[in-house]
């Protein structure tokens, strides 16, 4: 089994480079930044990213710093007048440098700046380079629609997900805003428990006086999405997707539909009121049990860049990915469906084969007995 590699340990074996600290530009940490709190962790080499500035018509080159951030802010607290960092410069840099990078505000950066330098094209190649999905690169930019100061305090620590910040970027009220993330930050709120409360707020459900007591109600709460609930949540593909996650229960009465095998499905299945982003969906699994794996991976994801909280789409994209022998990006997608349904043992298991396939035999052990413990409970409720 291939051990998983910690940050420093990927970029220790780089070609590092002195660079002066006072020609870096870098994010300040926030006021309640302590580097003594930060004294155990390792001192990772900051990743930076040369840019060209332009002042009073002359040209000139200024470092940025895009990845581990606190052990840049320790070394500048101590004084040092240069620090070894990598910086990108080439494809081979960028996986590196993302590989090393455990904190999703980071992680935006990064793709941000290698757009915005044109060391990636566009979205596209760098879905490509990194075995992401287009929809996963513009999720992961999103996070730099938070405010700055939120922003800061995310890079204090790696625990929280972007999928967690997802509904919180979608909040437009400030106060409401900055309740939930403080909350996220003291609480832990899961992503469910997030979108589940943003969900709410969107239908102008009343809450009382002060809302952070209905997000501790969530936290308690066993979280669950209802079938009528789902199929209300469901948009056109046009629109703007719905926060409420897309079950599989409900997703597996949709496909029965395509066991019409006619060429008039599509017909039947618009006569039976089905909206256009499960159409599309429909589409993407038709095209997978065709044997078009490549056109239906490029189908399911406009699914979920309309609708980010389809987790089947993640799924089924997961699946085509490994049939085509891309087990990596295969492993991207079925993480990002069990983000959404960390309960579904469909999805536990074949991010399981996929892992078996990567050699990490003990992860994938650990994720077939969760998915046999899940099933077991499952059929013991049926049975009462």
């Amino acid at each position: 089994m291939e051990k998983k590699r910690e940050s420093g340990e990927i970029l220790e074996h780089m070609l590092l480079e002195e660079v002066k600290i006072e020609d870096i530009h870098y994010i300040d940490p926030p006021d309640e930044w302590n580097p003594v709190l930060h004294q155990k962790e390792p001192n990772v080499p900051p990743v930076l990213i040369e840019e060209k500035l332009q002042e009073d018509e002359k040209e000139f080159k200024e470092y940025c710093l895009l990845a581990h951030h606190r052990s840049f802010w320790k070394a500048n607290a101590k004084g040092q007048f240069t620090i070894r960092a990598l910086v990108v410069r080439s494809s081979v840099q960028i996986s590196l440098a993302h590989e090393s990078i455990r904190n999703c505000t980071e992680e935006a950066l990064l793709f941000d700046a290698l757009l915005r330098n044109g060391l990636c094209e566009n979205r596209s190649r760098l879905s490509e380079l990194l075995g992401y999905s287009r929809a996963r690169i513009t999720q992961i930019l999103n996070l730099l629609k938070l405010p700055p100061e939120m922003r800061r305090k995310l890079l204090l620590t790696d625990d929280i997900s972007e999928f967690q910040l997802r509904p919180i970027v979608r909040i437009a009220d400030k106060r409401d805003r900055k309740n939930m993330f403080n909350h996220l930050i003291k609480g832990k709120l899961t992503g469910r428990q997030m979108a589940l409360f943003v969900d709410e707020k969107e239908r102008d459900v009343e809450y009382d006086n002060e809302p952070l007591a209905d997000i501790e109600d969530l936290m308690d709460a066993d979280v669950q999405v209802d079938e009528s609930e789902m199929k209300d949540s469901e948009e056109s593909i046009d629109e703007a997707g719905s926060s409420a996650v897309v079950q599989p229960a409900y997703t597996a009465e949709l496909t029965q539909l395509l066991k019409l095998r006619s060429s008039e499905w599509e017909k039947e299945l618009e006569k039976r009121g089905v909206s256009r982003i499960d159409m599309e969906f429909l589409k993407g699994i038709f095209k997978l049990q065709t044997g078009l794996y490549r056109v239906a991976v490029d189908i399911l994801e406009g699914v979920i860049e309309a609708n980010p909280y389809y987790a089947p789409a993640y799924f089924y994209v997961g699946k085509c990915k490994n049939l085509l022998g891309d087990p990596g990006s295969a492993e991207n997608a079925l993480r990002s469906a069990l983000e959404l349904l960390p309960e579904e043992p469909d999805y536990l298991v074949e991010l399981a084969i996929v892992l078996e396939k990567l050699k990490r035999d003990s992860e994938a052990s650990a994720f077939y007995k969760k998915a046999g413990s899940i099933r077991k409970k499952s059929q013991m409720g049926d049975a009462r």
